[in-house]
Order: structure tokens, then sequence, then C-alpha cells
């Protein structure tokens, strides 16, 4: 969502939260690690199947989603200027992220051998000790939404691989003085991506379909930097870690999320509150909602919410 130019937080998982669900692990995987400079970065998938490869020796479950990245985007948007329609827009993105996952198939060293669209077929290869591994599968919802359900569906545990630390409160290259979360209530999380949404341009680590699936099913949520794959073994052995944590027992609720048009609280930055404080506190410039983008009524979080409830 934001860049890690922030110092991030170390999280001392509960004792009691040691063994997640079911103990298997959808791995989000976002499409901004796979790229350099417009480029697949080979190596950055070598490294984070390796990573996988090592876990899964150890005993470890995992089920991979993979996101679409440069690739999807770049498709996307010149497939919008031929004229595809929103609805083929969003199966061109969908090819573009099975395309990503392919090369994960052919890293991984024991992986189902083909992309699979089918999310009910998931608990059959892991049980025969294959990775299952997924692209997109629904137009119209991202990546993550989509390994939010299939973590539903395992009951297993969601991580996010992205290019940032975690969670942060507001954007901090508008507002210096961003923190970083290290545990979240899902109505914190939901509130910070509601927040965030309203603002034009924001780049969300999670959407919030994706943080209303977590919510209903009470799924622990890791939201982790994918560069750092030391810190994401360490999250999986249930050990330290940088990073965000989203549970039923996040300190940090709602309540003690600031406003669109609040600065976080001094008492904030605290061991307390599970908030790392930035060094250097600025005065963040206020934004006029006059100039934040009209939302369409599609796009109301209060709609995408009662249309998951419906299904």
């Amino acid at each position: 969502m934001f860049p890690d130019f922030l110092t991030s937080a170390v999280v001392e998982r509960p004792a009691e939260s040691s063994n997640f669900g079911s103990g298997i692990f959808v791995i989000s995987i976002g499409g901004s690690l796979l790229y350099k400079e417009g480029v697949i970065n080979s190596e950055a998938v070598r490294q984070i199947a390796d990573s996988i490869n090592s876990l899964q020796s150890s005993g470890y479950k995992f089920a991979l989603v993979i996101g679409g990245g440069v690739l999807a985007r770049d498709f996307v948007e010149t497939s919008k200027a031929l004229g595809a329609s929103n609805f083929e827009l969003d199966e061109i993105g969908i090819a573009a992220t099975r395309l990503n996952a392919q090369l994960f198939i052919q890293a991984l060293g024991n992986s189902f051998r083909e992309v699979l669209t089918d999310i009910k077929k998931a608990k059959t290869i892991i049980d025969s000790g294959k990775i299952p591994v997924f692209g997109g599968l629904i137009p119209g919802v991202t990546t993550d939404f989509d390994a939010a359900l299939l973590a539903e569906y395992l009951g297993g545990t969601f991580i996010n691989l992205s290019n940032v630390n975690g969670i942060y409160g507001s954007n901090p290259r508008d507002n210096p003085d961003a923190v970083l979360y290290r545990e979240l209530s899902y109505d914190a999380l939901i509130k910070i991506l509601m927040k965030e949404e309203s603002k034009p341009r924001q780049n969300l680590v999670l959407d919030i379909p994706a943080a209303l699936i977590l919510k209903r099913s009470k799924i622990t949520g890791f939201f982790l930097n994918g560069s750092n794959l030391r810190n994401f073994e360490s999250a999986v052995r249930g050990e330290s870690f940088d990073g965000t944590i989203v549970s039923p027992t996040g300190q940090v609720d709602a309540s003690e999320i600031p406003d669109a048009e609040e600065t976080a609280p001094e008492e904030q930055g605290s061991e307390e509150t599970g908030i790392q404080k930035p060094k250097k506190k600025r005065k963040p410039s206020a934004k006029s909602p006059a100039k934040r983008k009209k939302k369409d009524n599609d796009d109301d979080p209060d709609i995408i919410a009662m249309r998951l409830r419906m299904h």
C-alpha cells in the first residue's frame, strides 16, 4: 500500500496462537514482487519458491495465489485503449496472473503441475503432498480476495506478501506521521482501508472485500514484506517477525484508528497499543473532501459488504 521507508515493527506472536486453523498457509504473492523495472525478476521468483520449498520440507502446508503485477497492468491498459469492456479487462488481468502462476509451478519443487481454477480441488492436492497454485479466479475481484476465500475454504492462515512492511494508518508520502500497525482487529483493518480508499490514486495493500472475508470467518492474516524471506519464514514458524498481524485478538480496534481528517494521537506510539511511531513528526496537510474522487455506488463499501452477505 505504501513505501517501506519507515522502520518496521517486531510482532511477538501470542503463545496460544502458535498453531492456526488447519495448519495450512495460503500465501497471496503480490505481482509487485515479481517484476523489476518492468521485466520479470526470475531471481525473485526463485528465492520465494526456494523459501516455500524449504518450509514445506519441514512439514508446513501451503497454497499459493499469484498476482498480476506489471504484466497484468500493461495488458489491461493496452486492451482498454483497444476498446475492451470492463469484464473483458478483468478476464485479461486474470490470464496474466495465471501466467505468473506458471512461473511458480516451474520453480516449486513439489507443486501441482497446472494452474488451478477450482478452490475445492486444493484440499485433496495438499493432502497428497503437493502445493496448489492459483492465479486470479473471479472477474471483478483481486487475487487477495481469491486468497482470502481459499483460506476460508481450507480453514487456513492468510499471508499477504507485498513490497511493503505491513499496514500503515495512512500514506506516509502524504503524512510523515504515518504509523505502522503491528496488531489490528478486523474492524480496525477495514476502517483503515475505507479511509484510504476514499482518496484518489491509492494502492491498497488489501481490498475491502478480502478484509470482510477475513473478518466473517475470523481468519488470522499476516502482512509482510516479501523481499525479506527470513522474516516470512519466521512468521510461518511461529517466531517473532516484522510486519502486521490481523486477528480476533488484535490489540488495536477501530475506535483507536483516527478518522480521515485526524492525525494519530501521541499516546498511540506505545507497546500497549501495538503501534510503532515514526521518528519524524510533521504536521500533515489536510485534504479537502471536495478534492476526493467521487465514488460510484458499485464501489461503496456498504454495498460491497451487502453483496458478500448475500453469497
